[in-house]
């Protein structure tokens, strides 16, 4: 038996797995409740999920108090975190939020981006704020046995990056540099999210050390095969399937394409497969059920 940890540690130091890699950044409860059947979802329902689909991850999201605030470390829970840790399989993740999310939650998205010409001393402290609060939490994680931290931080839009790059090779990537420092030094695997076209700033996470990326969406310019060449050596890249791979793969032929092109990505290893957006209400669940059972 090839435990579901062991495949995605194997995805993550490029080596070779005896099937596809699969995880999904998140999990609405109403797409269990209706997968199931079920009125409510607690970890006994979400478990049967992730074993139907097949995962090899869980990712664990928080939950804030108030989520227009930066919280106290001590205040964020990931609910069922050391069931999932102790007594599943599944390699752990554990989502934290970086700059870009929190800046747009608690100034709004205006305020946020015009914050580097208005008052870079704010955005120094706001900077600051996050990064000892993920510092914090990371320790906590590790403490905790997660096995890989996810920095969340939807950076760019379908054309590119939110930000010049001068803003964020400024203030953005030296504070993901100095996190991604004192993370990996828990002993956890570190990744990076972001929804939109990032190109630009690939090389600079690569530098900074991060294993992994997740959400490689081509209709935002990221090409998983692109990437796969100039970077897989390197780079752990997880995600690709869109919508609208869902709604073609009603096509036979189409169908069979993903699927020989899902098998080239995994067999070049580095490879994880899932959506780029998690699952949410109105998904096409049971043409991704296809899809992860077909591949293996």
């Amino acid at each position: 038996m090839y435990p579901s940890k062991d495949r995605i540690f194997a995805a993550i130091r490029h080596r070779p797995v005896n099937r596809v890699p699969k995880g999904e950044l998140c999990i609405d409860d109403a797409v269990v409740k209706q997968e199931l059947g079920c009125g409510s979802v607690g970890f006994e329902e979400r478990l049967e999920f992730v074993d139907r689909l097949g995962l090899d991850i869980i990712c664990l999201s928080p939950s804030y108090p108030d989520p227009r605030v930066i919280p106290e470390p001590g205040d964020i829970v990931w609910e069922d975190l050391d069931r999932w840790v102790a007594d599943t399989p599944f390699f752990s993740f554990a989502v934290i939020d970086g700059v870009f999310g929190w800046g747009v939650r608690t100034l709004g998205f205006k305020e946020f981006l015009t914050l580097p010409a208005r008052s870079p001393l704010s955005l120094a402290d706001l900077v600051k704020k996050v990064e000892a609060l993920n510092v914090e939490l990371s320790g906590r994680l590790a403490g905790r046995g997660i096995d890989g931290i996810i920095i969340a931080d939807d950076i760019a839009y379908n054309r590119g990056l939110l930000t010049g790059p001068k803003i964020m090779r400024e203030y953005f990537i030296p504070s993901l540099a100095r996190q991604f420092e004192k993370i990996a030094g828990k002993g956890v695997s570190v990744f990076f999210h972001s929804d939109g076209n990032y190109n630009e700033i690939i090389p600079d996470l690569i530098r900074i050390g991060f294993q992994g990326l997740h959400c490689i969406d081509r209709n935002s310019g990221m090409d998983v095969f692109k990437l796969q060449q100039a970077y897989g050596e390197k780079l752990c890249l997880w995600g690709t399937l869109g919508s609208d791979d869902l709604a073609r793969a009603a096509d036979p032929v189409y169908f069979n394409d993903l699927l020989e092109n899902i098998r080239l990505l995994n067999s070049r290893n580095g490879f994880i497969l899932g959506t780029n957006s998690g699952l949410f209400k109105g998904i096409d669940l049971g043409r991704l059920i296809e899809i992860y059972k077909s591949v293996g």
